[in-house]
């Protein structure tokens, strides 16, 4: 689906404005709904932030073919607090992740983060894709709950020994950043006609590519916050800011390369990862943040 069909290109962007506001209010109604997730000052932006990436980023697909992806990507703020900053022990980071697993798997949900992921799964399972896209999903948002883990794990350690993963192990888990997931997501709400088995594997590259440049682009943009709540970043594995500039521009080039191939056989979905990357790009180096702190 193109941005606008029916209206000429200097119109187009008040289209996707249009778009945007109506996925912002579904989102808030969806926040409204859970107020033990969001009834909190630090969410306040996020559903209109969220809103613009997903529409602006990905501008060939409707507000209705957006919407679980935008609901998955609304849910994973409250789960990165859950586990980032609330949990304080290791029992309780695997309580989180062993119940978010059963719920993808088909289990019912004990808890207000569950009972929105529950939704959103079976929200997805109404789709014709989720036949063959069902357990690629499962197995993504499995693997961001494995980082979410890992990276607490990491955190907590250098809290007490001053240890750290080394800047190859921090990129290798890029995926608690959550874009490939939402980005499966998309694939199976817009029934995309290219992900297909015999291309997933090579869509699946290029969305953890783009992924890795992601991570970065937030790292740069989020340092003085993630020193203030004791978080990771890229920025505390030794690098300062030019290096780290220079280290996204290398990813950048390599995920240009992964993207170029992939348009070969599925330009629709290179084009919707592509785009993704450079609004989500936009988005922090113009100082934007998804959190109100």
């Amino acid at each position: 689906m193109s941005p606008s069909p029916s209206l000429p290109d200097e119109l187009s962007s008040g289209a996707l404005s249009a778009r945007a506001a109506e996925c912002a209010r579904d989102l808030r109604r969806t926040a409204a709904s859970y107020p033990e997730l969001f009834d909190t000052g630090e969410f306040a932006d996020t559903p209109g932030q969220i809103a613009n990436m997903m529409v602006y980023g990905t501008p060939r697909h409707g507000t209705g073919m957006l919407r679980s992806p935008s609901q998955l990507a609304l849910w994973i703020f409250p789960l990165d607090a859950a586990i980032d900053r609330d949990a304080t022990q290791r029992s309780q980071v695997r309580a989180i992740v062993e119940e978010c697993k059963d719920v993808i798997a088909g289990a019912d949900p004990h808890t207000p983060l569950t009972r929105l992921l529950a939704d959103i799964r079976d929200d997805l399972a109404h789709a014709p894709a989720f036949g063959h896209l069902g357990p690629v999903w499962r197995t993504e948002l499995a693997a961001m709950l494995d980082a979410m883990a890992r990276e607490w794990d990491w955190k907590t350690a250098a809290r007490q020994t001053a240890a750290v993963p080394t800047l190859k192990e921090y990129l290798g888990n890029a995926a608690n950043f959550g874009s490939t997931v939402v980005g499966v997501s998309r694939l199976i709400s817009t029934d995309e006609p290219e992900a297909t088995r015999e291309h997933l594997p090579a869509i699946i590259d290029a969305a953890n590519a783009t992924q890795r440049v992601m991570r970065l682009v937030n790292d740069l943009r989020t340092f003085k916050r993630d020193r203030q709540w004791a978080d990771l970043n890229a920025r505390m594995l030794g690098l300062d800011e030019h290096a780290l500039l220079e280290l996204i521009a290398d990813e950048r080039k390599a995920c240009d390369l992964e993207l170029d191939r992939l348009a070969q056989s599925c330009p629709g979905v290179a084009e919707d990862l592509r785009q993704q990357m450079m609004t989500t790009w936009g988005f922090y180096f113009n100082g934007s943040d998804f959190w109100t702190v």
